[in-house]
């Protein structure tokens, strides 16, 4: 996503009221971003049926998820515009073009443009040529990361010379696209069954960005190389191990975050790579407070700690809980924790604290529930506690 989304940059939308306080997150694409949209391509298309096209897309808004609304819109945008691609994708185009960049201005209700990502899924590659002209303008002001997957999806070797190409745009937004957008699994776009096979259609261009000089598009190479992670674990351990090399304290940040996963894991080739070996400590207590506590309530985690050795220790501690499931079942979640550095012969006290609240992506069930507590990779030890779902 952009640098800056509409929930921060316009709080006065539609999305969000300073009176009724946050409003549900599909919101952001709201009656506003509609009508905003219909007045930019009325301007590169005078014969746009603005006002049909604005109530064919109101009628069934607010029945509609975040993602369910782009795709809506941005049907119904098509449907309006002319039968030719090329014509229909150059007058979107055209439309957006006066708008600001995220560079120049971050104010700006950039929400409409996830609906021009769905129209590039579903007819963008109808005309590769008009396509390859809209892509950089909608990233220059959001993203096209999601737009652009069908492309990669249908024939990838096409569109590599112009991935090249904007690996090297003095925009970081169009060479952020090049890493975010060859994702294997990003998070609300279309996979790409391909690269999560084999990823080494993406690499020449990881590493081409690995050093550039916008942290904005070195966290996205690490988000790439991370999904490379959950597929080809070895490929992303062969990277990090050759990048870690005479690495910049920024490209050391790159592989520590491309390794998430694997960190998560306790993977040990992983830890052992970034400097986490085996812990050398005595868990001298590891407690949950309260013991029983109702959804929406607040878990104090309390683990004291000892180094049995003289040297100092670098530590990740991380959380496993065991999620009661609605089956009765558990099912494993990590947690980040804390990283900390542990003298030799020394003790260290750490807390942590988890808010157990009702959340659009996870459902919570009554019953009995664990936490492991996850030091360099090792389960060291175990607590439990009763959540109560009203």
């Amino acid at each position: 996503m952009p640098k800056k989304s509409n929930a921060e940059a316009a709080p006065k939308s539609d999305a969000h009221n300073e009176t009724s306080g946050p409003q549900p997150f599909k919101n952001l694409i709201s009656p506003a971003v509609v009508r905003k949209l219909a007045e930019l391509v009325r301007e590169a298309y005078p014969d746009f049926k603005h006002r049909r096209f604005s109530k064919r897309c109101l009628e069934k808004l607010d029945s509609l998820e975040l993602k369910a609304r782009a795709q809506h819109i941005g049907e119904m945008l098509w449907e309006e515009l002319p039968s030719e691609p090329e014509t229909a994708l150059d007058i979107v185009r055209r439309a957006i073009e006066s708008l600001p960049t995220l560079e120049e201005d971050t104010s700006f209700d950039t929400w409409l443009f996830f609906p021009l990502n769905s129209l590039l899924s579903a007819h963008g590659t109808k005309s590769w040529k008009a396509s390859m002209k809209l892509i950089p303008e909608v990233t220059k002001r959001f993203t096209a990361e999601f737009g652009i997957r069908v492309f990669l999806n249908t024939d990838h070797d096409r569109i590599l010379p112009h991935l090249e190409k904007w690996a090297a745009d003095p925009d970081p937004n169009l060479r952020r696209l090049v890493s975010e957008g060859t994702r294997s699994r990003l998070p609300w776009g279309e996979q790409i069954p391909a690269f999560k096979k084999d990823p080494s259609y993406v690499l020449p261009l990881l590493e081409t960005l690995r050093d550039d000089p916008s942290e904005y598009v070195r966290r996205s190479v690490a988000n790439n190389l991370n999904d490379i992670s959950k597929d080809n674990p070895q490929v992303t351990l062969k990277i990090a191990r050759r990048w870690l090399q005479d690495a910049t304290p920024q490209r050391r940040r790159l592989v520590k975050h491309a390794c998430r996963t694997l960190i998560k894991k306790g993977d040990a080739e992983c830890l052992k790579l970034l400097g986490y070996g085996s812990p050398k400590i005595a868990i001298r207590h590891f407690s949950v407070s309260p013991e029983s506590i109702q959804l929406g309530e607040k878990l104090k985690l309390s683990v004291e700690l000892e180094s049995t050795q003289s040297a100092e220790q670098q530590l990740i501690i991380d959380y496993r809980f065991h999620l009661v499931k609605a089956s009765g079942s558990t099912a494993p979640k990590v947690f980040k924790g804390a990283i900390a550095t542990l003298p030799g012969k020394s003790k260290k006290t750490v807390i942590k604290y988890f808010h157990l609240k009702p959340i659009s992506t996870r459902r919570y069930y009554t019953g009995s529930n664990s936490v492991d507590l996850l030091i360099n990779g090792k389960n060291l030890a175990t607590v439990t506690f009763h959540l109560t779902v009203p």
